[in-house]
């Protein structure tokens, strides 16, 4: 989709400025009716139609929080961009973003109303775990994470006997790889780990789960050689970056739920538009960030994962998209792993009526009906 910018609350804002000059110049400024209908012709109706404003509004103040901090990931930097371009104040969503901490609980708790998550597998741990949620959006069809080792592993086989590092759990990803490569997984010692991925060219660990749009590039950048293990090449099918809204919200708000995945696809198709739209949408993040922010690393961020997103998504399919078939792989990992307690309902768990209503014939619809 090309995202007509002259549609977005920012340009309205400053034709209004324009018009209002204007109409100065002209000696017009007594005319009540001449006033009133040029307000009207940059009102919210030029975005949204007044009763959907309204049935939007009704929603209230709307918190999404956060998959990570301010990362240039995709489902966070577009969220970011649509609140930051006036895209949601277009579609009359009054929405706050926050940094995310247990989102799946928050969300389920009502605290927030949308989050974003790492795969559906968090989708489908918590739901196991009790949590009022529903996945409404998932952006790549692909696994995310891969397993980095220095350059002297040519085999994975090569790891038995030594020590791998994760963070918070190992994924059933790595672990499904290691399995389907003949590997004997009970000969390797995991080890959690923080967030310095520079404990691996160092020698502190053998091997080191990470992600494809980060870890890697950040060892780059220092100059770190290391190969990377994808479990794509091993047969291993997954999903990453995935959207959530709590499901009472959710079924007493619809059209605030389609519009706010309408203003933040929006987003990510502007950012997409050029590197100038990038810098744009990067800089308001770190403007958001307490810590450092690496513009040039972020930039790269960015375009690894939307490229992710590109070639894996699936022929005649929106961006978004869900489906069963999508999220089984993951749910069967999840139940060899012992990581959940039931086989996971998965038709339920996802909602694909919010996706579907804010696409024509494959296209977004911007702005809203």
């Amino acid at each position: 989709m090309t995202l007509d910018t002259r549609f977005t609350r920012k340009a309205l804002t400053a034709l209004t400025l324009a018009s209002a000059s204007a109409l100065l110049l002209a000696g017009c400024s007594g005319d009540a009716d001449a006033t009133d209908d040029a307000s009207a012709s940059t009102g919210v109706s030029d975005m949204i139609s007044a009763d959907r404003c309204a049935e939007n509004e009704a929603a209230g103040p709307i918190t999404f929080l956060t998959s990570y901090a301010y990362v240039a990931s995709v489902g966070l930097l577009d969220v970011l961009t649509a609140k930051d371009q006036g895209m949601f104040e277009d579609m009359c969503l009054d929405v706050t973003i926050e940094p995310g901490s247990n989102n799946t609980q928050l969300v389920s708790a009502g605290t927030a109303q949308f989050a974003g998550v790492g795969s559906p597998s968090d989708v489908m741990v918590a739901i196991d775990n009790g949590a009022d949620v529903s996945a409404i959006a998932t952006y790549g069809n692909t696994p995310a994470i891969m397993l980095m080792t220095n350059t002297d592993i040519s085999d994975l086989s090569q790891l038995e006997g030594t020590t791998a590092g994760y963070k918070g759990a190992i994924p059933p990803q790595i672990s499904a790889m290691l399995t389907a490569d003949g590997v004997d997984t009970a000969s390797i010692e995991w080890v959690s780990v923080g967030y310095d991925p520079t404990i691996l060219p160092q020698g502190q660990v053998d091997a080191l789960t990470g992600y494809k749009s980060n870890e890697p590039l950040v060892l780059a950048s220092q100059g770190y050689d290391v190969t990377e293990w994808d479990p794509a090449d091993y047969g291993i099918e997954s999903a990453f970056n995935t959207q959530i809204v709590n499901s009472t919200f959710a079924e007493e708000h619809p059209t605030a739920v389609e519009d706010f995945l309408r203003a933040s696809f929006a987003a990510y198709a502007w950012i997409n538009e050029s590197d100038e739209n990038l810098d744009a949408a990067l800089a308001y993040a770190e403007s958001l960030s307490e810590a450092g922010y690496d513009l040039d690393l972020s930039a790269q961020r960015w375009k690894t994962e939307v490229g992710l997103v590109e070639e894996s998504q699936p022929e005649g399919t929106v961006l978004g998209y869900q489906a069963v078939d999508q999220w089984t792989p993951e749910a069967d990992m999840l139940m060899e792993n012992d990581l959940i307690s039931a086989e996971p309902d998965i038709e339920s768990e996802i909602d694909t009526s919010f996706v579907e209503a804010i696409y024509d014939d494959g296209e977004l619809v911007w702005p809203a009906p």
